[in-house]
């Protein structure tokens, strides 16, 4: 059995003013480049973002998947900053700005240039102690240990049962630092790891990080992706992470918002489809500007989401008064998470709505007080705690689930997904949102119907939408083809598909008479009967065009003819191109009266023509959990 402890993670504090100048953020007025330059820096900036990153990005946005805001700052504006004497900490694309340390005297420097559009104090905010309660020995004898109960909350086991681990999905988690000592994380797929505080690759304690630096994170990652067989699980094993280290746990070192934006956008660069954290931010702000637009974290996650990136915050460990929420929780279509105990009751700790401009807050609600998490620095040992910090990543696991169900789910599709499905969606308030995750009830079909051709629409026997789950050619959505088929399962079959003659040819197959089952490609032609039998558009030779002679003003006269086959005038119109000055046709030897005025559009090219308009496309509608 694992060593089991209990520890409470205390809430994120406002913290002091520091003693020294703190950071500043320098936004720039532009980016420096004009419309003959834009296009080539633009295409660099595409091939440097990751394959994942453009394909997501172009498919969420319907565009090329970068634009200006992909750009660097420009490096003359750097280095104009530079020489003023300040050191500059990090650099925004997104935001087109730098965050340096400056004194007064440089920040008014700084501010006279005339290609600074402004200064801001950067962010900042800080942890408490970890303080802890004791010890407890649960019975881990269900099938995920100790965990079981927070995962039973989300409807986690029902999608594990069928299936699903996270596999296929790149989660970015940003947070304090990341040790992997504990047996949990044996079989965790790492693909990159940054470490934005020391500007390495160690997102491990290292010298000169605080004590306890990746404590937090630790126990944030064992929740989204930890694995120990039946003693402990997290929500989603089978994932891919992008680790980021972002925050500094001394009690003297505040951690900054520039760090925030850096792994942010370093995160959705690599190709991540997720994004979870647990930091927020309110030093410097106050309610009135928790708009979801006004915060430094919260313009970067906007262009985050832009980008399709799905997002998990904590909403804040401030409450239970009302508009106690942290940046970027504030953020139209980010997912903010509010916490309850294992009960279900939300915790009197889980910071409330709404916003400034009054929209519900938190969004949705999962366990996070007295939540398992691994032990930092041990190998096989387990404790609690508490906060909303711990109920970020568990609803971020369920994302992942979910997004291996359904990969092309947007950050509003996933949010609308989840909202729709928890436990009180028609009546949202501030103290949880729209409720309790429910994982199981938001994977709908995926759970409990088949997808027979893997075409990603399950049968319609089991309540789906796909009316042939034996061919992945047919499904709603696809395109239509000549088959004779309900392709695109609307329950209509297009007009050129009917064989109305029963001659075995579709129209839309080159049928060029579907009332007459003796004409179609491939048909006997009589050379006599002045028929296209065989619908090759070429008329019987008997039936050629003849020349008349001129009359003596040099103008025709149309004349009509009938064919012997019996064959009316309305139904094969002709004009003749030189009447006598009878007005008398040329006749054939054959008898067929087929003079013309001048050759018209070939028959097969009208056909084809007339085709064509029958199979203009039709609206469809995406068959996307909603």
């Amino acid at each position: 059995m694992p060593l089991i402890a209990a520890l409470a993670i205390a809430t994120v504090l406002l913290a002091p003013a520091p003693a020294s100048d703190p950071p500043t953020w320098v936004f720039f007025a532009d980016k420096r480049v004009n419309a003959d330059e834009l296009e080539a820096a633009l295409a660099r900036r595409a091939d440097e973002l990751a394959p994942r990153t453009m394909r997501r990005r172009v498919r969420v946005r319907g565009d090329r998947g970068v634009d200006v805001r992909d750009l660097s700052p420009a490096s003359q504006y750097v280095q104009a900053i530079a020489a003023t004497g300040v050191r500059i900490r990090t650099t925004s694309r997104w935001l087109n700005a730098v965050s340096v340390e400056a004194d007064g005297a440089q920040r008014a420097a700084i501010a006279g240039l005339p290609f600074v559009a402004g200064l801001r104090p950067v962010a900042r905010a800080q942890r408490a102690d970890h303080a802890p309660l004791g010890t407890a020995e649960p019975s881990p004898s269900a099938a995920f240990g100790v965990a079981e109960t927070q995962l039973a909350l989300l409807g986690v086991p029902a999608l594990r049962e069928c299936g699903l681990t996270g596999a296929g999905v790149v989660i970015g988690v940003q947070d304090s630092g990341f040790s992997l000592q504990h047996q949990a994380f044996a079989g965790l797929h790492v693909l990159a790891s940054r470490d934005f505080v020391q500007g390495d690759d160690v997102v491990a304690d290292e010298p000169g990080d605080g004590e306890g630096q990746d404590r937090h994170g630790t126990m944030v990652l064992s929740l989204l992706a930890g694995d120990d067989g039946d003693a402990y699980s997290g929500v989603a094993p089978g994932v891919s992470v992008i680790l980021a280290k972002t925050e500094r746990v001394d009690e003297e070192e505040p951690y900054e918002e520039d760090l925030y934006v850096a792994g942010l956008e370093w995160i959705e660069g690599m190709g991540a489809d997720l994004f979870t954290a647990s930091l927020g931010y309110f030093d410097w702000y106050e309610h009135p500007q928790y708009d979801g637009k006004t915060a430094v974290v919260s313009q970067a996650a906007m262009v985050a989401l832009a980008n399709g990136l799905v997002m998990f915050t904590a909403n804040g460990n401030e409450g239970p008064e009302p508009g106690t929420l942290i940046a970027p929780a504030d953020v139209d279509g980010i997912i903010a998470l509010g916490a309850t105990n294992l009960d279900g009751v939300v915790a009197d700790f889980s910071s409330r709505g709404p916003t400034s401009d009054g929209r519900t807050k938190p969004d949705l609600l999962a366990p996070g007080k007295d939540v398992w998490v691994v032990r930092p620095g041990t190998d096989n040992e387990y404790l609690q705690g508490n906060g909303t910090s711990f109920a970020t990543p568990l609803a971020a696991g369920v994302g992942a689930l979910l997004l291996e169900a359904y990969p092309e789910l947007t950050p509003g599709e996933m949010l609308a997904l989840l909202r729709t499905t928890a436990s009180h969606p028609d009546a949202p308030d501030n103290d949880g949102g729209w409720g309790m995750i429910d994982g199981y009830a938001a994977a709908g079909l995926y759970c409990t119907c088949t997808d027979g051709d893997g075409d990603g629409h399950f049968a319609s026997a089991c309540g789906g939408d796909d009316c042939d789950d034996g061919d992945p050619a047919r499904h709603p959505g696809a395109a239509e083809v000549c088959d004779g088929r309900d392709d695109d399962c609307d329950a209509v079959v297009p007009d050129g598909e009917v064989d109305g003659d029963g001659d075995g040819v579709l129209p839309c197959a080159g049928d060029c008479d579907d009332a007459d089952p003796a004409r179609r490609p491939g048909a006997p032609e009589d050379p006599d009967d002045c028929i296209d039998s065989d619908c090759d558009g070429e008329g019987d030779l008997a039936c050629a065009p003849t020349t008349g002679g001129g009359s003596d003003t040099g103008e025709s006269e149309a004349s009509t003819a009938t064919p012997t086959s019996g064959t009316t005038a309305a139904d094969e119109p002709s004009t003749s191109s030189g009447a006598s000055d009878s007005g008398g046709g040329a006749s054939g030897d054959d008898g067929c009266a087929c003079s013309t005025r001048g050759r018209g559009a070939p028959l097969g090219l009208l056909l084809g023509l007339a085709a064509l308009r029958r199979r203009r496309p039709r609206s469809r509608v995406s068959s996307r959990p909603q």
